[in-house]
């Protein structure tokens, strides 16, 4: 295990290279996850260390499978970049803007939910609307592997979602536009826009991967380091641990590592 905390001189390096950007997922990463959407909660310490880094840093940034409204009132700290639905809208200027490219694909979604409900809901399937794009909850299901089977089986002969591309990820499937956009294109948005010489992205789960990836070929070149902090717990995908730089172990090492942060980064940036 590439363990963080036993490589704090090569993080160092890079948290102290100006101007620095810190970037993370939400569930699974800075919040604990829960049997549903609505019971997840960012744990106290996080919104801390969050609220003291966002005044010294030129980027805290979150990038979220969640609409943009509902991953700012679950960290609840201002002065964060929010970024939902994997970068699909952004809160900017206090209003949700949704990206142009994306807007086709809100009737399409409203067609796959009329579809879909009649053979899923049934079988206790959640759908949560996200206007370009529909996820599929079954977590609290006894029979989660039939369930999933079955989800993928109705989305295979749905007329309505064939135009969408479908991602796996911890008890949830979702139907997602086939835009590139992504968390990867996302984090290299901010990357860019915001002049960063350095980042960490942090998060747990396959939607994080493509940011790994995105950050790991920017630090290829000498202009740029970048770090891609996998969270790993029971339920991780493996390949989530493979693709990373290095690892922390649950929300818990992630509140610890913000706290170290805390106290790393300079009080005034240079």
């Amino acid at each position: 295990m590439n363990y963080l905390f036993a490589n704090l001189e090569l993080v160092k390096k890079v948290v102290l290279t100006h101007p620095f950007g810190l970037i993370f997922d939400v569930d699974g990463t800075i919040a604990e996850i829960a049997p549903t959407a609505e019971a997840v909660k960012v744990t106290p310490g996080c919104q801390k260390h969050l609220k003291s880094l966002v005044g010294r840093l030129p980027l805290v940034a979150a990038i979220s499978g969640r609409l943009a409204r509902v991953v700012r009132q679950l960290v609840g700290v201002e002065g964060v970049v929010y970024n939902g639905n994997h970068g699909l809208e952004q809160w900017i200027n206090g209003k949700v803007e949704v990206r142009p490219e994306a807007q086709s694909y809100v009737a399409k979604i409203a067609a796959a939910i009329k579809e879909l409900g009649p053979v899923l809901q049934p079988l206790g399937v959640t759908f949560e609307d996200k206007g370009a794009g529909l996820v599929f909850h079954y977590r609290t299901l006894p029979n989660r592997d039939e369930v999933r089977e079955a989800i993928l089986e109705a989305i295979s002969r749905s007329p309505a979602a064939r135009p969408f591309n479908i991602d796996r990820a911890r008890a949830v499937i979702e139907l997602r536009p086939p835009l590139e956009i992504s968390k990867g294109s996302m984090l290299k948005e901010l990357i860019q826009g915001y002049h960063l010489k350095a980042a960490v992205y942090m998060g747990d789960d396959v939607a994080d991967i493509d940011a790994f990836d995105n950050l790991q070929a920017l630090s290829q070149g000498a202009e740029f380091r970048g770090l891609a902090i996998g969270v790993v717990g029971e339920e991780t995908p493996p390949e989530v641990a493979e693709r990373a730089d290095l690892l922390l172990r649950g929300v818990s090492e992630v509140e610890a590592f913000l706290g170290w942060l805390d106290e790393t980064i300079p009080a005034t940036s240079p």
